[in-house]
């Protein structure tokens, strides 16, 4: 059932540090950078970044730096003379961070290190990015006390994550799509993470503002085509004994239809939280 069978890149192993062969890489990277292109994101970062006022000469973390996108643009924002500095876990991902803030000519630092345990003194940081990240961890409370306590007073933390809950998809049958959602989310350490935020924040002594960002997610037709994420979550559905190999083979078959003829619709809703040190 697909193109990714056979290999070590399922749900469970997604964006996990040990995720290091070739073809997981790969797959991991294309999401990310699908991802970053998509305009609603886009939307919600600026928004972030804007709320978040990260200045000229502030020290920034970024949390998960995945392929250091956001990293970069840190960097860009507090220019020359600020240290910056992504934390990813994943060794082979940070070697792709590494090459593309070479070829961008962008000076930033990347470091192994989990969100649970930050490489980083007391009250060091001013401004700490954490997009999409907290889903992958198991105890994101444990990580968002780290985040809190590597913030100066006066720092500001930008947290960014997925209501797994929250997605939608045309052209699938409904119950079939429970399934698959179902599967999907039981593979993820922690598939609400952003409904949990505003308390893990104030449990953590941080400030959240009132004005929450949010933006859907919109996967581009190509992408629906053959996406891995759907194709990953039928066979995961099917390995649980929710759905059927011709229930799953249905819905992916639907969902690649609907995609060549344009109409094919599926999202999921990101939400943007400030959250501020004293």
């Amino acid at each position: 059932m697909g193109e990714v069978s056979g290999t070590s890149f399922t749900l469970g192993t997604a964006f996990r540090p040990e995720t290091v062969d070739e073809d997981s890489v790969h797959a991991m990277v294309s999401v990310l950078d699908a991802q970053d292109a998509a305009p609603s994101i886009e939307r919600l970062r600026a928004w972030a970044l804007a709320a978040g006022d990260v200045r000229r000469g502030d020290t920034c973390l970024d949390v998960g730096s995945g392929t250091g996108t956001m990293t970069r643009r840190l960097a860009r924002l507090a220019g020359p003379d600020a240290r910056v500095l992504g934390i990813e876990p994943n060794g082979m991902l940070r070697r792709v961070a590494e090459e593309r803030a070479e070829s961008h000519g962008v000076e930033v630092e990347f470091c192994q290190g989990l969100a649970t345990e930050l490489p980083l003194p007391d009250e060091s940081v001013d401004v700490v990015w954490c997009e999409r990240v907290l889903q992958h961890v198991p105890d994101a409370q444990a990580a968002v006390i780290e985040i809190a306590r590597v913030l100066r007073p006066g720092g500001r933390a930008l947290l960014l994550d997925s209501d797994h809950a929250s997605r939608v998809e045309s052209d699938i049958d409904p119950a079939v799509d429970r399934a698959m959602l179902d599967a999907f989310m039981s593979q993820i350490a922690n598939p609400m993470a952003a409904r949990h935020l505003p308390r893990q924040a104030i449990t953590a002594g941080l400030h959240v503002d009132p004005d929450v960002g949010s933006s859907a997610l919109v996967y581009p037709q190509h992408i629906l085509m053959g996406s891995p994420l759907s194709q990953l979550a039928a066979e995961q559905a099917v390995a649980d004994g929710t759905l059927t190999p011709a229930q799953a083979e249905e819905a992916l078959r639907g969902q690649a239809a609907a995609a060549e003829a344009g109409w094919a619709f599926s999202a999921i809703t990101v939400f943007g939280f400030v959250c501020r040190k004293d």
